[in-house]
């Protein structure tokens, strides 16, 4: 069997439609109290979200993948928020007053987060 390589002009024919895949945007702002994410299988929504400093929030994240999932938000010291073990289809709310500053939403379950399940909560 005789193996052939890709042209450099192919290479870019393959790759290019490929580039707007994945990447998070600009992010979601949120000018109210009340949001929501959408978790699927290693994906999260809104990637990057922004919301008011100084008000209690209430989080909704709902599961649209075929897998569970429990989604924490982590500071740089500790975690802030915990939604338990969602199944698929199921979704939970919590209210939660945070600090100003840049967190990580992330599922802990096996290797769900290297698997791209992350994303950005920046208040303020």
């Amino acid at each position: 069997m005789r193996l052939r390589t890709l042209t450099p002009v192919a290479l870019v024919a393959i790759t290019l439609p490929l580039a707007g895949c994945g990447g998070a945007g600009e992010p979601v702002r949120e000018r109210g109290t009340t949001f929501s994410v959408t978790v699927d299988d290693y994906l999260i929504r809104p990637q990057e979200l922004r919301v008011p400093k100084g008000r209690r929030l209430t989080m909704t994240v709902v599961n649209r993948g075929r897998l569970g999932h429990s989604i924490r938000i982590r500071g740089a010291t500790k975690n802030i928020l915990t939604f338990d073990f969602l199944r698929p289809g199921e979704s939970k709310t919590r209210e939660f007053k945070p600090s100003p500053g840049t967190y990580t939403m992330y599922c802990v379950l096996a290797n769900h987060e290297e698997l791209g399940l992350y994303g950005k909560l920046t208040v303020g």
